[in-house]
């Protein structure tokens, strides 16, 4: 499983990398997984691939500290 969470990001981990608003990260994410269903695609509601939000985000590189502290605050939403 842990293996599969470092292949999507969820919602909360987009909008912790980009610091958007929420709203904004669910319209993004949706309009990602929509052109990959276009492609034929299998999407996954509420997450993308990891790899494919780097593509379209050219030249942003994601560190681990940064995914690790986009989904302790996916994590810290969860408990309020």
């Amino acid at each position: 499983m842990e293996r599969t969470r470092q292949m999507f990001l969820s919602v909360a981990e987009v909008q912790g990398l980009l610091g958007m608003s929420k709203s904004y990260c669910y319209e993004l994410v949706a309009r990602l997984n929509d052109e990959l269903e276009k492609m034929g695609k299998i999407v996954i509601p509420g997450r993308v691939p990891a790899k494919f939000f780097l593509e379209k985000f050219y030249g942003m590189e994601i560190t681990d500290e940064m995914l690790v502290e986009a989904r302790r605050s996916e994590m810290e939403g969860q408990a309020v």
